[in-house]
């Protein structure tokens, strides 16, 4: 198995923990957008998940909000489902709350 970094081990381990047999895999160019991530692997950009983290206002605690690639998120929409204003989540929050870096949030 080729070798990956902590943060992609961390993510692999999740994955068994659940009960899925996927393989992580690191890519050697950048995939911080959907687009780029599309281009590197050679699909469309809707096949793609990308993760974004919102914070929670009155809590300020982290949302992870899942869409394909091709999709822009409705923040008012999801607001309006769970009864909570969303602010937007700094670089900083992102990694403290995911131990990732903005565009490089797993989806789970």
């Amino acid at each position: 198995m080729e070798e990956i970094k902590d943060s992609a081990k961390a993510v692999q381990n999740k994955l068994l923990e659940l009960g899925y047999s996927n393989k992580v895999a690191e890519l050697p160019d950048s995939t911080r957008t959907a687009q780029e991530a599309a281009d590197a692997i050679g699909c469309q950009v809707a096949q793609i998940a990308k993760s974004i983290i919102f914070r929670i206002k009155a809590s300020g605690k982290p949302l992870l909000v899942v869409a394909s690639g091709i999709n822009r998120i409705d923040e008012k929409k999801i607001s309006k489902m769970l009864n909570e204003k969303l602010g937007k989540a700094d670089a900083d929050f992102v990694r403290e709350h995911t131990g990732f870096v903005i565009g490089g949030v797993p989806p789970l």
